[in-house]
């Protein structure tokens, strides 16, 4: 009898999907009979006749084009479950550094983090270090099923589980990663950002066995295992204390440039021949730690940390096209400036959010919304009855 594809499994994946997507119509569609929908689902899972259903497709533009494949609430579902399964054992392989869709971790925890380590390597700033910066190129679309699967099922085999809880996680593990979605699909949105997009950023044009959606929840996950490989290595093969990843952004610190043009060259081969990868030679940056490091939309200086002049620029358009609007939904609007604010809040900006503030809200919204003494949160005007 299964333990994963249980009513209480299903239920509790189920909210946890929901808490995102609960207007959008397929989340309707299975609210609106939800008991019997899970029902449904968890015989399929049981009988194992489950299979992905169709995935909204389309590209968006900032911060740079990317393809998304939007799976279905159903299939969302799914994902859920799977990842709820074996997130924490899928955690406890992962290092410590890495920080994209990790618990207690993100952005900000992996800022401060490589902060620190600018710190440490150059002795409280007192001496040279150097950073190499790499980054893979089309990492999603690169990921390899075979290797992707082999590499969750190690993982798998070795927890003291029954057999038909492995059984039956290597099942739906499979299902999710062998998916093709680029055969059941609608398109949304303008056809023709379809032609600005790389085709190394598209599952269009990948190998049949290569690639993972960007835009579900399981992609994430085996986004991290897939490079634990390569964290691991950098770590234990490469020695390298000052390492951290989001993603497939990567940044390694030493004190010896020519070593760290040696560990590009050995990362170099270890992508190609254990992942089936490669770096992306125009994103690759070597430089010393006294220029700073551009790093998740934040410039990491040696004294400070100071906001990306590209989020910048996109905060200003943002707000200048909420402006222009006529019928404003002012909770959306705070919403969307606090979100820019709150990323602002963790580098030195204070002149840069009274200028914003002051300067560039007007419109529609000036006189709607005010600022914390410490420009720090977006709030709505009361208005006196």
């Amino acid at each position: 009898m299964s333990k994963i594809f249980t009513f209480k499994k299903i239920y509790k994946a189920y909210l946890d999907c929901r808490k995102t997507k609960r207007k959008t119509i397929n989340a309707l569609k299975f609210e609106y009979c939800f008991e019997k929908n899970i029902f449904l689902l968890m015989e399929e899972l049981k009988n194992k006749t489950y299979k992905p259903g169709r995935s909204v497709c389309f590209v968006v533009k900032k911060p740079s084009p990317r393809e998304i494949f939007a799976a279905n609430f159903k299939d969302r579902v799914v994902h859920h479950i799977l990842v709820r399964e074996i997130e924490d054992i899928g955690e406890k392989s992962l290092i410590f550094d890495t920080f994209s869709c990790r618990k207690g971790k993100g952005t900000h925890f992996a800022i401060k983090r490589l902060k620190n380590f600018i710190k440490k390597a150059t002795e409280n700033h007192t001496k040279e270090a150097f950073y190499i910066q790499m980054d893979i190129s089309g990492f999603f679309m690169a990921i390899d099923h075979n290797i992707l699967y082999s590499i969750f099922e190690k993982i798998i085999l070795k927890q003291k589980k029954t057999q038909i809880w492995k059984d039956d996680i290597l099942w739906l593990a499979k299902t999710i990663i062998f998916s093709k979605p680029t055969e059941n699909y609608l398109i949304k949105g303008q056809r023709s950002l379809f032609n600005i997009l790389p085709k190394r950023k598209s599952l269009f044009y990948s190998n049949g066995n290569k690639g993972l959606p960007i835009g579900n929840y399981s992609s994430q996950f085996f986004a991290n295992l897939y490079l634990n490989k390569l964290d691991q290595f950098i770590k234990r093969e490469l020695k390298y204390k000052y390492y951290a990843r989001y993603v497939d952004d990567f940044i390694l610190i030493g004190k010896d440039k020519n070593k760290l043009v040696e560990a590009e060259n050995k990362v170099s081969y270890f992508l190609k021949t254990e992942l089936g990868m490669s770096l992306n030679p125009n994103k690759t940056k070597l430089k010393s730690l006294d220029n700073g490091i551009e790093f998740l939309g934040y410039f990491i200086k040696p004294l400070c940390i100071l906001a990306k002049q590209k989020v910048v620029k996109r905060a200003k358009e943002k707000i200048y096209k909420l402006n222009q609007l006529k019928n404003l939904n002012i909770d959306k609007v705070v919403s969307v400036l606090n979100s820019y604010y709150g990323h602002f809040n963790h580098a030195y900006t204070f002149n840069l959010r009274k200028s914003i503030f002051e300067n560039c809200v007007g419109g529609g919204l000036k006189g709607k919304i005010l600022a914390s003494a410490d420009y720090k949160k977006i709030i709505l005007k009361k208005i006196n009855a």
